[in-house]
């Protein structure tokens, strides 16, 4: 009876516990509403993040938005938290990412036979997951496994498809002289094949595409891609006061990793994406002049079409349709864009005083 006694008290503190760290300490009153003007279909399954707030005040509200209204997600207890983002998950991939949470240093992508993610058990393996359907299956590349451990010790910069394995891209090595390396994880005889890429005194940092952590709104990747767009850096030597050290810093223009020639190509010199987005065998980058850059990833062939006709707001890419957010006294105009045309368009709207207040410093973000 004592021992039953004592568990009955312990859950209660428990309880009291958990109802005090998840009590709401919010104490915004912000209301949005968005008013959609044309094709309104194309927003049924969009969702807005608005963040309000400015470094100075140290302080930012955030808030989700969706045709049905306006949710603070300002100061969420831990509970919410993952009440909120499960509600992101669709039910059939909702295995995938409970097998992808227990890893560390998680990447993932979708293809067009389902998704992928690769992430460590600690520094003792590398697990592989696909999902195709409703099933989920797991390869695992243990330390017995030669080149595992490198790529364990070593940060990644995202991975790609080809011929149907995992190719990921890492950087093997700190400091001064970066090795960039691509491993290949062979799923049917149970190997890493590692290759390293040619670079002078530069190094992959990301490749894009890649989502870190899993995301159920990524875009389809095509397999087999020959143009691997990617994210680069470059050192440079720096003297000051008689003293010299290394400087890294990223690289300007957009690149790609060529799959075919085992290099690293230029794909426009100086240029640089202001917001870019890889679906099915193309990227689309978006230019500072609000032009976009398309590259046909199967062959390279590139082309550039005008989109935006004056000065580029807060931009995000969904598959290969563009959100353009446009800053109004009572809160944005947001235009969506495919194929370089206007398709839609919706209006944000601050609906109460509290929400009024945060106008002039909020952004927003189509997801």
């Amino acid at each position: 009876m004592k021992r039953l006694w004592n568990v009955a008290v312990l859950g209660a503190i428990v309880l009291i516990g958990l109802g005090t760290f998840a009590f709401d300490m919010r104490d915004t009153k912000a209301e949005w509403e968005l008013a959609v003007t044309s094709n309104p279909d194309l927003w049924e399954e969009q969702t807005i993040s608005l963040f309000s707030g400015t470094e100075e005040e140290g302080t930012t509200e955030r808030f989700i938005l969706t045709t049905d209204g306006s949710r603070v997600t300002t100061n969420l207890n831990y509970i919410e938290e993952a009440l909120a983002y499960d509600d992101e998950i669709d039910s059939s991939v909702r295995r995938f990412y409970r097998q992808l949470s227990g890893l560390t240093f998680v990447q993932s992508i979708r293809t067009p036979d389902g998704y992928i993610g690769v992430g460590q058990n600690g520094n003792t393996e590398i697990a592989v997951f696909r999902l195709n359907g409703e099933d989920v299956t797991k390869q695992v590349f243990g330390k017995d496994v030669s080149g595992s451990s490198e790529l364990m010790d070593s940060p990644w910069a995202g991975m790609f498809v080809r011929e149907g394995n995992i190719h990921v891209i890492y950087r093997d090595g700190y400091g001064e002289n970066p090795v960039t390396k691509i491993a290949m994880l062979d799923e049917g005889d149970k190997q890493i094949k590692i290759e390293t890429v040619e670079l002078q005194d530069e190094a992959v940092s990301s490749v894009t595409g890649t989502s870190w952590a899993f995301r159920p709104y990524m875009a389809t990747i095509a397999p087999d891609n020959r143009f691997i767009p990617v994210g680069m850096t470059e050192q440079t030597s720096v003297t000051e006061n008689g003293e010299t050290y290394l400087s890294e810093q990223e690289k300007m223009g957009i690149h790609a990793y060529d799959v075919d020639t085992k290099q690293v190509v230029e794909l426009t010199p100086d240029g640089d994406m202001w917001n870019a987005t890889v679906y099915e065998d193309q990227l689309i980058a978006l230019q500072e002049d609000g032009t976009e850059l398309v590259v046909d990833l199967k062959t390279g062939k590139q082309s550039t079409r005008p989109v935006i006709d004056g000065s580029v707001g807060t931009t995000s890419y969904v598959d290969d349709q563009l959100y353009h957010a446009r800053p109004t006294k009572e809160g944005a105009v947001i235009d969506v864009y495919q194929d370089g045309k206007a398709i839609s368009s919706a209006v944000v709207k601050a609906t109460n005083n509290a929400a009024k207040a945060l106008v002039s410093d909020t952004e927003y973000y189509v997801q």
